[in-house]
């Protein structure tokens, strides 16, 4: 077969999946209609699995996804395989080389039963959520201060020191426009400058600067984006390096955080900078934005997975609401409850176009009253001790 990885093969093998389900659904599994079904399936499957080692599709709200596609929900048969998906609790399904017929039959079989019953990952079909989970540090450390992070004699930072950590430097701010710029129009993205910012917190972080030192000012309306995605990824990284993390996964973290509103992007100007309330429209266009901005970055070359599923999350609560709605009881990652409470913080300090900055006590109001509810309440008097609030 020619390659394979084209729209037109990829919606060929969810209409015939979809049409196998359906026939599964009418029919016995002997029946030839149903064998026939399975059959159609199978060869599709093994023709694509030939040439690479497994195909996997994602459920991103209502958003079908295969590899780094998202197909168009004006399709009859890519909705019918999302309600098939979503009534099965299945956010991610594998297909690997070595797939059976007999394996793809009882997994048609299962998705087909009408009722609501949870199916299980086999050797060549994994199930499961749209998420990467990263080492989750025990609760009893949480209060601990950032340990090999700090200096090693504990002495305090030079004021040159901290003036010259205190604010990216215009060079990096325009890194992060040009960034954001290029996903904005949807061009390839230059992870090192991403990395560069990265390393740059890293060093703050070495240096025992608090914070709340490093975060950047908002100059202007059209600036919010950048330098709130900066002091997000400051607050976040702080917050994870005082709980153990280090390495590649801070470094994951970090990214991630830079990138969280990336779907803010993808909002009218016009309702982005508006200086009066939203309106309950305007609120559900704004609330679009976690999912649009996951989309987005699923589908670009570089970008670590972890940024898709903080990108998707950090507006989801430590108790399962807010949004993105999800059923099933999901769980934010780690990662993106960290992220949460940064972006909550850095918000409500900062000057907005509806809004003049909150005294520090309001904002501490919020994160206590959140606990629990809204925010994980290790992480958010954790996160109280290292900025001292």
């Amino acid at each position: 077969m020619a390659e394979f990885d084209t729209d037109s093969d990829i919606r060929r093998i969810v209409a015939q999946i979809n049409a196998a389900v359906t026939s599964m659904g009418l029919y016995a599994p002997d029946h030839p209609q149903a064998v026939q079904g399975v059959e159609r399936t199978h060869a599709l499957l093994a023709d694509l699995l030939a040439s690479r080692p497994e195909l996997t599709f994602m459920l991103i709200g209502d958003d079908l996804v295969a590899g780094s596609r998202s197909l168009s929900p004006d399709s009859a048969y890519v909705r019918g395989f999302v309600r098939v998906l979503q009534r099965k609790g299945v956010e991610r399904v594998t297909f690997s080389a070595g797939l059976t017929k007999d394996e793809l039959s009882d997994f048609l079989q299962d998705l087909a039963k009408p009722k609501a019953a949870s199916i299980r990952s086999t050797p060549f079909i994994t199930l499961g959520k749209v998420e990467l989970r990263v080492q989750q540090p025990a609760a009893t450390g949480a209060g601990e201060g950032p340990g090999e992070g700090g200096a090693a004699d504990g002495s305090a930072v030079s004021s040159e020191m901290a003036e010259e950590l205190k604010l990216l430097t215009p060079e990096e701010l325009d890194e992060l426009k040009g960034l954001y710029l290029s996903i904005r129009q949807h061009r390839r993205i230059d992870m090192r400058g991403v990395d560069e910012v990265v390393r740059r917190f890293v060093k703050g972080f070495r240096e025992d600067v608090s914070p709340l030192m490093l975060l950047a000012s908002v100059k202007s309306a059209h600036e919010y984006t950048f330098t709130h995605a900066s002091n997000v990824g400051i607050l976040t990284m702080c917050q994870a390096e005082s709980l153990g993390f280090t390495g590649e996964h801070l470094h994951l973290i970090g990214v991630a955080a830079l990138l969280h509103d990336t779907g803010k992007l993808f909002i009218p100007e016009a309702i982005m900078n508006k200086q009066a309330p939203l309106t309950q429209d305007e609120r559900k266009v704004i609330e679009t934005h976690s999912i649009k901005g996951a989309r987005h970055l699923l589908g670009m070359d570089g970008i670590p997975k972890l940024a898709v599923v903080t990108a998707l999350e950090h507006h989801l609560k430590y108790d399962g609401t807010g949004y993105p709605s999800i059923k099933g009881g999901w769980t934010p990652n780690i990662a993106s409850q960290m992220i949460s409470i940064a972006d909550v913080f850095d918000a409500m300090r900062s000057r907005r176009a509806y809004q003049e900055p909150q005294p520090m006590s309001k904002i501490r109001q919020v994160l206590v009253g959140g606990k629990g509810k809204a925010f994980n309440p290790v992480l958010v008097d954790n996160f109280l001790d290292l900025i001292k609030l």
